[in-house]
């Protein structure tokens, strides 16, 4: 009877239940052996190996041959600590270990990281007499390569030295490369009498894993065209795909013999590591055979370079082309596409199948906290709260993701509260943590609390500030009027304040029209030569509201200069799980004639009830006609007049602006929702804006 058939072994369980046999003493050991050779069967017969624990503790006695049978079952098995057990219960019995005994053992303590017992181990193969034998040599050595205890994995290589062999040599190689030691690794494999490919991959890949790609070059180029394996091949194009020098990798790929799916992921990675999607997807859709991490990489690179749409399009693609299942990994990155585009409808039917599958929220895939993130950032907060409190178990990034949601969603108070739980449950704050609380800070214009918290990170926590938390204290600083300080803080930063930090500040400059602290942090913009449109266009329009006409020309033309492109503002909305885009000024919608037509009529409607376009933000050259055009072609307004003209629009209308809302959108909008029943949730760059007839929520 083969023990991995699964049909047959039940039949013969059976047998030998029904017969009776397994009270005839060499049956019921015959059944102990095939028992325990059979642990990976089908979930029905998943119960082999306590079966054979069971039958085995019937026994009156037993041979060296079943302990070792069980013990090695045991020690590959989810339950390696019985293997334990088992060898306590041979030393108690008539019969004695052998040379079959501890290997398995050694296995069994590297699975469960147990040093301690380990060196308990080869204390009874030094005393059993043992020590000499390679096979037991070659388990230990990979058993103290696993601890990463390399001098005791060397100890017990250099003893067994007459009698080692190339298993033996790769086994330490294999353990300093893993435990770091490059040099010493490398010292060994040029003292080698013989390699193999093993060999060759174990150091190549160290260098490669260290990034001195050059030295993994030089070694590949030396070994043996006969032993460079498809492993060889792939440590090779991965590694310099992870390291950026995607052209490099492209040429192995295309000098490689033979090709795996590891092969094709690797170099689909690659490019999407580096943001070349295009490539990418071109590869993607060559490959002879797609995995899981084949789709997973895709989806990941799509979300990683703000390709959302394509995001979600290839996961569709995934569910009715592929038999590859998504895991947490993919979901996260599906997650974070539904989160930006504020597709909640596609992003409640992901949480729907994460439910179904039983995917686990709260392992380090973090799949929770994209949970949460995604209903916070589609202006469902209440849902994402409550599924943080049906967490079972809830890190730093389920906390962070809470903290984050309740900021961008403009309640501030709760945010820091929860930040205060946080503490009081245990969890330490990161800096990302500090991110959602200054977040929170600057949204709910809580200076002093600011400050505070500011203060509080390198002196109680012992995490210094980055740039992006300085971005976060001149932004409530400069919100608050308070330029000078903010001012201030830049110039004693430990870095150099970099495009947004400076446009932070120089928004606030805007605000409040402090043309002096403009021109100051102006000198210092252009030192930077940044090629962002943004803090170009704010300069401008700073000098152009102060009537310094030419220094707002000048600013214009040094983005033509450049040949840097401002931004085109882009808003999308989300109708029956279909995710729409607009762009500013746009004609190409096929509904584009009815889509201006209705913004037209809603314009004059709204004039009645006290709509007046915010023409004096226009800082152009323009006649107030013309200047009324300009404002009517945002795209904000664009997705609006789409959803609404629907014949059924949806109650609550999410829309995505890829930039901040402007003052004359914000009271169209206003103005708008006083005349629908519908709810409307613009979220803009930085936050929330959520309107409702005859109530307006700036959150």
């Amino acid at each position: 009877m083969r023990p991995n058939d699964g049909d047959e072994l039940a039949r013969s369980l059976a047998h030998f239940i029904v017969s009776g046999a397994v009270h005839r003493l060499s049956s019921l050991r015959h059944l102990v052996g095939i028992l325990s050779l059979s642990p990976n069967l089908p979930s029905s017969l998943s119960l082999s190996l306590p079966l054979a624990l069971h039958y085995f503790h019937l026994l009156p006695s037993s041979t060296t041959f079943l302990f070792n049978l069980l013990i090695r079952a045991f020690s590959r098995s989810h339950h390696p600590h019985l293997s334990l057990s088992l060898f306590s219960s041979l030393l108690r019995s008539a019969a004695l270990p052998d040379r079959f005994t501890f290997p398995s053992l050694a296995v069994s303590h590297a699975s469960r990281n147990a040093p301690r017992e380990g060196h308990q181990s080869h204390s009874h193969i030094i005393k059993n007499g043992f020590d000499s034998d390679l096979y037991v040599i070659n388990t230990l050595i990979f058993m103290y390569s696993a601890f990463r205890d390399m001098k005791s994995s060397r100890k017990v290589f250099d003893f067994g030295f007459q009698v080692v062999d190339v298993v033996s040599w790769n086994s330490v190689i294999d353990g300093y490369v893993k435990s770091g030691a490059l040099d010493n690794a490398r010292k060994l494999f040029d003292e080698m009498p013989v390699r193999n490919e093993v060999s060759w991959s174990a150091i190549i890949s160290g260098y490669v894993g260290k990034g001195e790609l050059d030295v993994a070059r030089f070694l590949f180029d030396r070994m043996p065209m006969i032993g460079r394996n498809v492993v060889t091949w792939n440590s090779m194009v991965s590694g310099f795909a992870r390291h950026g020098l995607v052209s490099l990798a492209r040429e192995l790929f295309d000098q490689m013999p033979v090709r795996n799916v590891v092969s094709w992921n690797s170099m689909v990675s690659g490019y999407a590591m580096n943001g070349e999607m295009t490539a990418a997807r071109e590869l993607f859709e060559a490959m002879p055979e797609k995995d899981l991490v084949s789709w997973s990489c895709m989806i990941s690179g799509y979300v990683h370079t703000n390709q959302h749409a394509e995001a979600l399009e290839l996961f569709k693609r995934m569910q009715t082309e592929s038999d590859a299942r998504p895991n947490e990994v993919t979901m996260v990155s599906v997650l974070s596409a539904c989160a930006h585009l504020s597709a909640l409808d596609q992003g409640k039917w992901i949480h729907a199948y994460i439910d179904k599958n039983h995917m686990i929220l709260e392992d380090d895939n973090n799949l929770g906290a994209a949970l949460i993130d995604m209903y916070a950032k589609c202006g469902s907060l209440e849902t994402g709260v409550e599924l943080f409190r049906t967490m079972d178990r809830k890190n730093v990034s389920s906390w962070n993701a809470l903290i984050a949601g309740m900021a961008i969603n403009g309640t501030a108070v709760e945010s820091l509260d929860a930040f205060e739980r946080m503490q009081e449950s245990g969890v330490r704050p990161n800096d990302i943590t500090f991110l959602g609380v200054l977040t929170a800070c600057t949204h709910g214009g809580l200076v002093v609390e600011g400050r505070r918290y500011f203060e509080s990170m390198s002196k109680d926590y012992g995490i210094e500030p980055e740039m992006k938390h300085y971005g976060c204290m001149i932004d409530l600083l400069g919100r608050a009027g308070l330029l000078e300080e903010a001012e201030r803080i830049i110039r004693s930063m430990p870095m150099k304040a970099d495009v947004m930090v400076l446009g932070a500040l120089l928004g606030a400059c805007r605000i409040h029209k402090n043309i002096e602290v403009a021109d100051r942090i102006r000198n210092e913009f252009l030192e930077l030569k940044s090629r962002q449109a943004g803090c170009h266009v704010l300069l401008s329009n700073i000098y152009a509201a102060a009537g310094r006409w030419s220094d707002a020309s000048r600013m214009r033309s040094l983005l033509k200069e450049k040949g840097i492109k401002k931004e085109p503002g882009s808003s999308s909305v989300e109708l029956d799980g279909v995710v729409y885009e607009f762009v500013a000024g746009d004609r190409s919608h096929p509904e584009a004639d009815s889509i201006y037509s209705w913004l037209d009529k809603m314009s004059g409607k709204l004039r009645a009830h006290g709509y007046s376009p915010a023409t004096e933000d226009v800082l152009l050259d323009l006649d107030e006609e013309d200047k009324e055009t300009w404002l009517s072609c945002h795209s904000e307004k664009l997705a609006l007049a789409f959803a609404l003209s629907r014949a059924a629009p949806p109650s609550t209308i999410r829309i995505v602006k890829n930039l901040r809302i402007c003052r004359d959108c914000h009271s169209f909008v206003t103005h708008v929702s006083r005349l629908f029943s519908h709810e409307i949730l613009v979220r803009d760059r930085i936050r929330f804006h959520q309107f409702q007839k005859w109530l307006l929520f700036l959150q």
